[in-house]
């Protein structure tokens, strides 16, 4: 989870208007000082809301904890409905687990409810840092590196000579299959939110009032649930619909036509948009942000209407965040493991269950090649937030 908190505070400590720390300096404060007084306070909304991420993404991991034999809440919800086979249950306990989710956001949005911040765009020919040396520098080389190599390098060497040496072993058409399935849900996922991000966004600068704004944000709320009560949430509608259907057809004398929706790739995908639309959402909403209102009038003024200016003036010019958005939930999907495992069909496999069935299982080195798999899958949304990040400034 440390990705969390140092993407936000290296976006944050960027943006920092260069100005203050001169000032700092003027008056004659070290860079400790400055430090302090300066920079720390002015990066304390970025540490907050890196931190509840790293909260809530605790509170909803499974893998971690279940294959430590540590019981949590998510393993209860988990233990609770396959089990016990008790949905019932197994929703008031996700309901408990929601309540702390939403605690821990209402308390990070108190603690900053009297901040204000403004900060002017200032740029300085001078390459304002401060230079490390002696036992200094070789102390943050240290810990950077010792950093890396702990938590993913050592890791990942491990794994791929495991994956070297049991590569027969692995290489089977069940790891090919499963590769597939997780391909297939993914980029559905995927194209299916990206869709639902430009529909809202667009619909948002369209008309631009509060309801169109609510229901933005209230799409995006779905980051913030742990997979597992994400996936409580969605099951108990889908399970509802399945007997709908059945109900009905029954009535018409037409047959039992079986679990259409909890049966299939329905519910997976259905739970993997809820959760990561607010991915797609934010990426395609901060590059139609920098389209000047000004095409919009220029293109009303030539006659279009909304699906015209849509289609020939923003998608043309958001093209590059929508691919991003896509990129990331894919990415997302690829690695959902909570969701996955309560709402998969019968005899479904993905990658990300794959791995863990493998581990619980204690066949590490079975695990190895899957493992790697989505590993490198999920360093490329990390290289192309770093690469925006260093574009951008």
């Amino acid at each position: 989870m440390y990705p969390y908190v140092y993407l936000l505070c290296r976006a944050a400590f960027m943006e920092q208007n260069v100005s203050l720390l001169q000032s700092a300096r003027i008056l004659k404060c070290t860079p400790w000082q400055s430090f302090i007084r300066v920079s720390l306070p002015l990066v304390r909304p970025a540490i907050a809301v890196g931190l509840s991420l790293v909260a809530m993404e605790t509170i909803g991991d499974f893998g971690t904890v279940s294959y430590f034999a540590v019981s949590t809440l998510t393993t209860a919800v988990y233990d609770t409905w396959l089990g016990y086979h008790s949905l019932t249950a197994a929703a008031k306990i996700s309901a408990m687990m929601l309540v702390v989710v939403l605690v821990l956001l209402s308390a990070e949005r108190y603690s900053r409810r009297k901040q204000k911040l403004f900060q002017s765009q200032f740029n300085s020919r001078e390459d304002f840092k401060y230079e490390l040396t002696g036992w200094k520098k070789w102390a943050a080389l240290t810990w950077c590196w010792g950093l890396i190599s702990i938590a993913f390098i050592f890791p990942l060497l491990q794994l791929c000579i495991y994956a070297y040496q049991y590569f027969a072993q692995s290489w089977t058409e069940e790891f090919r299959q499963y590769a597939v399935n997780s391909l297939q849900v993914s980029l559905t996922a995927a194209v299916i939110a990206v869709f639902i991000a430009v529909i809202v966004n667009f619909n948002n600068r369209v008309k631009s009032n509060k309801s169109s704004l609510a229901f933005m944000r209230l799409s995006s709320m779905g980051y913030a649930v742990p997979g597992t009560v994400l996936a409580i949430g969605v099951m108990v509608p889908v399970v509802f619909m399945d007997h709908l259907v059945n109900d009905i057809a029954r009535s018409m004398e037409w047959g039992r036509p079986g679990l259409i929706f909890s049966g299939s790739m329905f519910a997976l995908i259905f739970a993997m948009v809820v959760r990561f639309s607010a991915v797609a959402i934010g990426s395609v909403e901060s590059s139609l942000s920098k389209i000047s209102p000004s095409l919009d009038m220029a293109s009303r003024t030539m006659g279009c209407n909304s699906n015209q200016m849509l289609k020939r003036v923003h998608l043309p010019l958001i093209r590059r965040g929508a691919l991003i958005a896509g990129l990331l939930v894919f990415i997302e999907s690829m690695k959902e493991l909570n969701a996955a495992l309560l709402l998969r069909p019968f005899n479904f496999e993905t990658l990300a269950t794959y791995v863990f069935n493998f581990a619980s299982d204690e066949h590490l080195e079975l695990a190895a090649m899957p493992a790697v798999l989505l590993v490198l899958v999920g360093l490329i949304p990390l290289i192309i937030v770093n690469r925006s990040l260093e574009h951008s400034h």
